[in-house]
Protein backbone atom coordinates (compact mmCIF):
# COMPACT_ATOMS: atom_id res chain seq x y z
CA UNK A 1 0.00 0.00 0.00
CA UNK A 2 1.15 3.66 -0.73
CA UNK A 3 2.54 5.28 2.45
CA UNK A 4 4.30 7.96 0.30
CA UNK A 5 2.25 10.79 1.61
CA UNK A 6 2.18 9.91 5.15
CA UNK A 7 6.47 9.59 5.11
CA UNK A 8 6.35 12.92 3.78
CA UNK A 9 3.91 14.28 6.53
CA UNK A 10 6.67 12.60 9.02
CA UNK A 11 9.61 14.29 7.38
CA UNK A 12 8.20 17.79 7.11
CA UNK A 13 7.04 17.50 10.45
CA UNK A 14 10.56 16.15 11.39
CA UNK A 15 12.40 19.00 9.71
CA UNK A 16 10.45 21.40 12.03
CA UNK A 17 10.77 19.88 15.47
CA UNK A 18 14.31 19.96 14.63
CA UNK A 19 14.10 23.49 14.17
CA UNK A 20 12.95 23.76 17.61
CA UNK A 21 15.81 22.61 19.52
CA UNK A 22 18.19 24.66 21.09
CA UNK A 23 22.02 24.78 20.94
CA UNK A 24 22.36 22.66 24.63
CA UNK A 25 20.19 20.11 23.38
CA UNK A 26 16.41 21.77 24.93
CA UNK A 27 13.19 22.17 22.88
CA UNK A 28 12.10 25.88 22.96
CA UNK A 29 9.83 26.88 24.38
CA UNK A 30 12.37 25.55 27.28
CA UNK A 31 9.97 27.31 30.49
CA UNK A 32 7.00 25.10 29.49
CA UNK A 33 9.68 22.05 30.02
CA UNK A 34 7.55 18.23 29.68
CA UNK A 35 4.56 20.00 28.65
CA UNK A 36 7.06 20.56 25.71
CA UNK A 37 8.87 17.96 25.01
CA UNK A 38 7.87 14.94 26.69
CA UNK A 39 6.94 13.01 22.76
CA UNK A 40 9.71 14.20 21.29
CA UNK A 41 12.25 11.31 22.65
CA UNK A 42 9.94 8.52 20.85
CA UNK A 43 9.39 10.67 18.00
CA UNK A 44 12.89 11.43 17.24
CA UNK A 45 13.95 7.45 18.11
CA UNK A 46 10.51 7.00 15.06
CA UNK A 47 12.23 8.77 12.36
CA UNK A 48 15.86 7.38 13.32
CA UNK A 49 17.05 11.30 14.88
CA UNK A 50 20.09 9.52 17.33
CA UNK A 51 21.89 12.55 17.43
CA UNK A 52 19.07 14.57 17.85
CA UNK A 53 17.56 12.60 20.51
CA UNK A 54 20.76 11.95 22.72
CA UNK A 55 21.14 15.76 22.60
CA UNK A 56 17.98 16.62 24.35
CA UNK A 57 18.23 13.49 26.57
CA UNK A 58 21.62 15.00 27.92
CA UNK A 59 19.74 17.80 28.44
CA UNK A 60 16.88 16.31 30.10
CA UNK A 61 19.13 14.26 32.12
CA UNK A 62 20.79 17.74 33.66
CA UNK A 63 18.04 19.60 33.52
CA UNK A 64 14.92 17.27 34.91
CA UNK A 65 15.73 14.54 35.92
CA UNK A 66 15.63 14.57 39.30
CA UNK A 67 17.40 11.50 42.06
CA UNK A 68 14.37 9.78 42.33
CA UNK A 69 13.79 9.31 38.91
CA UNK A 70 10.74 11.91 38.96
CA UNK A 71 10.96 14.99 35.93
CA UNK A 72 10.62 17.23 38.40
CA UNK A 73 13.74 19.80 37.67
CA UNK A 74 14.50 23.48 36.93
CA UNK A 75 10.57 23.58 35.26
CA UNK A 76 7.41 23.13 37.19
CA UNK A 77 4.70 21.37 35.42
CA UNK A 78 1.64 22.70 34.20
CA UNK A 79 -2.01 22.44 35.01
CA UNK A 80 -2.65 19.39 33.30
CA UNK A 81 0.47 17.94 33.46
CA UNK A 82 0.11 18.20 37.52
CA UNK A 83 -3.41 16.41 37.07
CA UNK A 84 -2.38 13.51 35.15
CA UNK A 85 1.06 13.73 36.99
CA UNK A 86 2.22 10.37 35.17
CA UNK A 87 1.54 11.06 31.63
CA UNK A 88 4.73 12.96 30.71
CA UNK A 89 6.97 10.54 32.59
CA UNK A 90 5.32 7.61 31.05
CA UNK A 91 6.15 9.15 27.01
CA UNK A 92 9.78 10.04 28.09
CA UNK A 93 10.10 6.27 29.17
CA UNK A 94 8.88 4.59 26.08
CA UNK A 95 10.79 7.44 24.07
CA UNK A 96 14.36 7.20 26.08
CA UNK A 97 14.11 2.78 26.54
CA UNK A 98 13.29 2.76 22.55
CA UNK A 99 16.83 5.24 22.03
CA UNK A 100 18.46 2.59 24.69
CA UNK A 101 19.14 5.58 27.01
CA UNK A 102 18.41 3.76 29.96
CA UNK A 103 20.71 5.85 32.32
CA UNK A 104 17.35 8.20 31.64
CA UNK A 105 14.59 4.97 31.13
CA UNK A 106 15.47 2.96 34.21
CA UNK A 107 15.52 5.18 37.23
CA UNK A 108 12.37 7.20 35.76
CA UNK A 109 10.79 3.70 34.88
CA UNK A 110 11.39 2.87 38.86
CA UNK A 111 9.96 5.52 39.86
CA UNK A 112 7.14 5.77 37.93
CA UNK A 113 5.92 2.26 39.17
CA UNK A 114 5.50 3.84 43.00
CA UNK A 115 2.32 5.75 41.19
CA UNK A 116 0.76 2.14 40.85
CA UNK A 117 -1.85 1.00 43.42
CA UNK A 118 -0.54 -2.40 44.90
CA UNK A 119 -4.34 -3.98 44.83
CA UNK A 120 -6.29 -2.52 41.36
CA UNK A 121 -3.39 -1.73 39.12
CA UNK A 122 -4.05 1.80 38.07
CA UNK A 123 -1.75 4.34 38.41
CA UNK A 124 -2.51 7.12 40.87
CA UNK A 125 -3.83 9.87 39.03
CA UNK A 126 -2.09 12.67 41.00
CA UNK A 127 1.30 11.26 40.95
CA UNK A 128 3.65 10.96 44.34
CA UNK A 129 1.41 13.02 46.90
CA UNK A 130 -1.86 10.58 46.05
CA UNK A 131 -2.96 8.33 48.63
CA UNK A 132 -4.41 4.80 47.78
CA UNK A 133 -7.96 6.25 47.62
CA UNK A 134 -7.19 8.95 45.50
CA UNK A 135 -7.91 9.00 41.92
CA UNK A 136 -7.30 6.57 39.18
CA UNK A 137 -7.50 6.86 35.89
CA UNK A 138 -7.72 5.09 32.48
CA UNK A 139 -5.48 7.55 30.53
CA UNK A 140 -2.19 7.17 33.06
CA UNK A 141 -2.82 3.83 33.40
CA UNK A 142 -2.57 2.93 30.07
CA UNK A 143 0.15 5.10 29.16
CA UNK A 144 1.95 3.81 31.94
CA UNK A 145 1.58 0.51 31.37
CA UNK A 146 3.06 0.94 27.83
CA UNK A 147 5.88 2.34 29.67
CA UNK A 148 6.09 -0.51 31.33
CA UNK A 149 6.28 -3.19 28.36
CA UNK A 150 8.65 -0.74 26.74
CA UNK A 151 11.14 -1.47 29.92
CA UNK A 152 10.28 -4.90 30.22
CA UNK A 153 7.83 -4.99 33.54
CA UNK A 154 5.57 -7.30 32.29
CA UNK A 155 4.13 -8.24 35.50
CA UNK A 156 3.36 -4.52 36.16
CA UNK A 157 1.90 -4.14 32.77
CA UNK A 158 -0.70 -7.14 33.48
CA UNK A 159 -1.55 -5.33 36.65
CA UNK A 160 -2.07 -2.29 34.81
CA UNK A 161 -4.35 -4.18 31.93
CA UNK A 162 -6.17 -6.12 34.49
CA UNK A 163 -6.97 -2.47 35.84
CA UNK A 164 -8.28 -1.65 32.58
CA UNK A 165 -10.37 -4.94 31.98
CA UNK A 166 -12.04 -3.71 35.36
CA UNK A 167 -12.71 -0.31 34.73
CA UNK A 168 -14.91 -1.66 31.14
CA UNK A 169 -16.78 -4.60 32.92
CA UNK A 170 -17.52 -2.40 35.66
CA UNK A 171 -19.26 0.78 33.49
CA UNK A 172 -22.06 2.34 35.50
CA UNK A 173 -24.95 0.77 33.20
CA UNK A 174 -22.45 -0.74 30.51
CA UNK A 175 -20.23 1.51 28.42
CA UNK A 176 -23.04 1.70 25.36
CA UNK A 177 -23.64 5.72 26.15
CA UNK A 178 -19.90 7.06 27.63
CA UNK A 179 -17.05 5.45 29.52
CA UNK A 180 -16.35 6.90 32.83
CA UNK A 181 -12.31 6.88 33.44
CA UNK A 182 -11.62 7.83 36.86
CA UNK A 183 -11.98 5.95 39.94
CA UNK A 184 -11.31 6.97 43.56
CA UNK A 185 -11.48 4.82 47.18
CA UNK A 186 -9.86 1.85 45.03
CA UNK A 187 -13.30 0.82 42.96
CA UNK A 188 -15.54 3.51 42.88
CA UNK A 189 -16.44 4.92 39.25
CA UNK A 190 -16.61 8.56 39.35
CA UNK A 191 -20.03 9.67 37.40
CA UNK A 192 -20.85 12.99 39.09
CA UNK A 193 -18.81 16.14 37.83
CA UNK A 194 -18.60 19.96 36.60
CA UNK A 195 -20.24 19.65 33.43
CA UNK A 196 -17.76 21.89 32.09
CA UNK A 197 -15.07 19.55 33.10
CA UNK A 198 -16.83 16.47 31.77
CA UNK A 199 -14.29 15.36 29.40
CA UNK A 200 -11.61 15.25 31.50
CA UNK A 201 -13.68 12.07 33.50
CA UNK A 202 -15.73 10.45 30.75
CA UNK A 203 -15.69 9.89 27.19
CA UNK A 204 -19.55 10.60 25.58
CA UNK A 205 -20.18 9.01 22.63
CA UNK A 206 -22.74 11.38 21.04
CA UNK A 207 -20.51 14.66 22.30
CA UNK A 208 -17.46 15.84 19.71
CA UNK A 209 -14.19 17.10 21.15
CA UNK A 210 -14.19 14.04 23.32
CA UNK A 211 -10.89 12.95 25.05
CA UNK A 212 -10.70 10.13 22.31
CA UNK A 213 -7.15 9.22 23.30
CA UNK A 214 -8.11 7.58 26.03
CA UNK A 215 -10.23 4.41 24.69
CA UNK A 216 -7.90 4.45 22.24
CA UNK A 217 -4.53 4.75 24.03
CA UNK A 218 -6.57 1.80 26.41
CA UNK A 219 -6.63 -0.19 23.11
CA UNK A 220 -3.26 0.19 22.05
CA UNK A 221 -1.85 -0.36 25.07
CA UNK A 222 -4.01 -3.69 25.44
CA UNK A 223 -3.30 -4.98 22.41
CA UNK A 224 0.19 -4.45 22.43
CA UNK A 225 -0.03 -6.40 25.99
CA UNK A 226 -1.74 -9.29 24.32
CA UNK A 227 1.01 -9.86 22.23
CA UNK A 228 3.69 -9.57 25.18
CA UNK A 229 1.79 -12.51 26.47
CA UNK A 230 -0.63 -14.00 24.35
CA UNK A 231 -3.60 -13.98 27.09
CA UNK A 232 -6.96 -13.55 24.68
CA UNK A 233 -8.55 -11.20 27.13
CA UNK A 234 -6.12 -8.88 26.35
CA UNK A 235 -7.07 -8.44 22.81
CA UNK A 236 -10.75 -8.87 23.86
CA UNK A 237 -10.70 -6.22 26.11
CA UNK A 238 -8.70 -3.90 23.66
CA UNK A 239 -11.14 -4.38 20.78
CA UNK A 240 -13.58 -3.41 23.24
CA UNK A 241 -12.06 0.15 23.82
CA UNK A 242 -11.43 0.61 20.26
CA UNK A 243 -14.66 -0.31 19.47
CA UNK A 244 -15.85 2.53 21.67
CA UNK A 245 -13.60 4.58 20.33
CA UNK A 246 -14.73 4.48 16.94
CA UNK A 247 -18.76 4.35 17.83
CA UNK A 248 -18.17 8.43 18.89
CA UNK A 249 -18.95 11.48 17.22
CA UNK A 250 -18.38 12.58 13.54
CA UNK A 251 -14.69 14.09 14.56
CA UNK A 252 -13.37 11.23 15.82
CA UNK A 253 -11.22 10.74 12.86
CA UNK A 254 -10.21 14.53 12.60
CA UNK A 255 -10.01 16.30 16.04
CA UNK A 256 -7.21 17.23 17.67
CA UNK A 257 -7.50 14.30 20.32
CA UNK A 258 -7.49 11.68 16.86
CA UNK A 259 -3.83 10.64 16.64
CA UNK A 260 -3.73 7.81 18.76
CA UNK A 261 -6.89 6.25 17.47
CA UNK A 262 -4.99 5.67 14.15
CA UNK A 263 -1.97 4.69 16.28
CA UNK A 264 -3.80 2.12 18.02
CA UNK A 265 -6.32 1.15 14.78
CA UNK A 266 -2.63 0.53 13.47
CA UNK A 267 -1.96 -1.51 16.36
CA UNK A 268 -5.08 -3.66 15.75
CA UNK A 269 -4.76 -3.99 12.31
CA UNK A 270 -1.21 -5.50 12.70
CA UNK A 271 -2.12 -7.86 15.12
CA UNK A 272 -4.97 -9.41 13.44
CA UNK A 273 -5.84 -8.45 9.96
CA UNK A 274 -8.77 -6.91 10.79
CA UNK A 275 -10.30 -4.65 8.16
CA UNK A 276 -12.22 -2.54 9.88
CA UNK A 277 -8.79 -1.22 11.78
CA UNK A 278 -7.63 -0.56 8.59
CA UNK A 279 -10.33 1.82 7.55
CA UNK A 280 -9.76 3.53 11.11
CA UNK A 281 -6.13 3.86 10.51
CA UNK A 282 -6.41 5.54 6.73
CA UNK A 283 -9.27 7.96 7.93
CA UNK A 284 -7.25 8.88 11.00
CA UNK A 285 -4.31 9.21 8.45
CA UNK A 286 -6.34 11.23 5.85
CA UNK A 287 -7.11 13.68 8.70
CA UNK A 288 -3.51 14.30 10.13
CA UNK A 289 -2.34 14.97 6.53
CA UNK A 290 -5.79 17.46 5.97
CA UNK A 291 -5.10 19.20 8.80
CA UNK A 292 -0.99 19.17 9.29
CA UNK A 293 0.24 23.23 8.46
CA UNK A 294 2.35 23.62 5.31
CA UNK A 295 5.29 24.07 7.69
CA UNK A 296 4.98 20.43 9.14
CA UNK A 297 3.13 21.20 12.20
CA UNK A 298 -0.30 20.18 13.82
CA UNK A 299 -2.10 23.28 15.92
CA UNK A 300 -2.48 21.39 19.08
CA UNK A 301 -1.84 18.42 20.98
CA UNK A 302 -3.69 16.69 24.34
CA UNK A 303 -2.57 18.27 27.07
CA UNK A 304 -0.33 21.32 26.86
CA UNK A 305 -0.79 24.73 28.08
CA UNK A 306 1.33 27.54 25.88
CA UNK A 307 0.56 27.70 21.96
CA UNK A 308 4.04 26.79 21.05
CA UNK A 309 4.78 24.26 23.46
CA UNK A 310 1.19 23.05 21.91
CA UNK A 311 2.89 22.50 18.48
CA UNK A 312 5.76 20.82 19.45
CA UNK A 313 3.72 18.35 21.60
CA UNK A 314 0.98 18.41 18.77
CA UNK A 315 3.54 17.61 16.32
CA UNK A 316 5.87 14.85 17.71
CA UNK A 317 2.69 12.72 18.42
CA UNK A 318 1.42 13.11 14.94
CA UNK A 319 4.98 11.55 13.65
CA UNK A 320 4.39 8.74 16.81
CA UNK A 321 1.34 8.04 14.86
CA UNK A 322 1.82 7.95 11.66
CA UNK A 323 4.62 5.84 12.26
CA UNK A 324 2.94 3.48 13.64
CA UNK A 325 0.29 3.84 10.98
CA UNK A 326 2.77 3.52 8.28
CA UNK A 327 4.88 0.55 9.91
CA UNK A 328 1.19 -1.12 10.09
CA UNK A 329 0.17 -1.11 6.67
CA UNK A 330 4.04 -1.94 5.63
CA UNK A 331 4.17 -5.37 7.44
CA UNK A 332 0.14 -6.13 7.16
CA UNK A 333 0.03 -5.07 2.91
Amino acid sequence: MDTRNFRHAMIQATKWLMSQQADDGGMHPLEHGLATYHKVPLAYAAMGQIDRAAALSLWIQENSLDEEGDFAGHFPRPALHREFYSWANSWLICGEHSLGHFGTSIPALEFLLTLQHPQTGGFLTAGPEAGLNDRQDALSTATAGLACLYGGQIEAAEAAGRFLLWLWDNQPGGAAARLYFLVEQGDQTLTEFDEELAPSFAVHISRPQQWYHVPALAAGFLILLHEATGEPAYLEGGHQYLQFADSCASDRYTSDKSAFLGWAAAIGFRATANANYERILQEVGAGLLASQLDNGTWLKGCMGTDITADVVDATAEGIICLAKIVESLTVTG
